[in-house]
């Protein structure tokens, strides 16, 4: 391994894992918070879940580990800046920011809208799945 070898290995997960908590944060302040179109735990039926309160704690705590993941990726950010100095490093390190982001839409699209069920994009239209597979082409694909 090179000297350098570590630390552009570090800035490609640092964009990844940046990326990736961005993609929560937009989701989760955009569509949970401003539009409030859903919450993390909406589409759990069972009693506990029918609570305002508990479904805002479920947000809170999903913020909370799209926090870590950011604190994750911003450490590894530090640890690899010396990659930085190489030509096309900041190029690159946008093009991982925007595969960590689309990742988080494919991931929530897929695991939470399709496999587990626990929420929409919308959960307030007789038809949610034009509207999941809208966000997952314009954020999860396209960047």
């Amino acid at each position: 391994m090179t000297a350098i070898a570590a630390p552009s290995r570090r800035l490609r997960w640092s964009g990844w894992l940046l990326g990736f908590a961005l993609g929560g944060f937009y989701d989760g302040i955009l569509l949970h918070q401003i539009l409030q179109w859903h919450h993390l735990l909406l589409g759990v039926d069972a009693a506990p879940f029918r609570d305002v309160r508990v479904q805002v704690l479920a947000d809170g705590l999903f913020h909370a580990l799209m926090y870590a993941i950011a604190l994750a990726g911003g450490w590894l950010l530090w640890r690899g800046r010396a990659a930085l100095d190489a030509a096309g490093a900041g190029r690159g390190l946008v093009a991982d920011l925007l595969i960590g982001f689309g990742a988080w839409h494919v991931v929530d699209a897929v695991l939470f809208h399709w496999v587990l069920a626990i929420h929409r994009l919308r959960m307030d239209v007789a038809e949610p799945l034009p509207w999941d597979i809208g966000w997952l082409v314009a954020f999860g694909l396209l960047p």
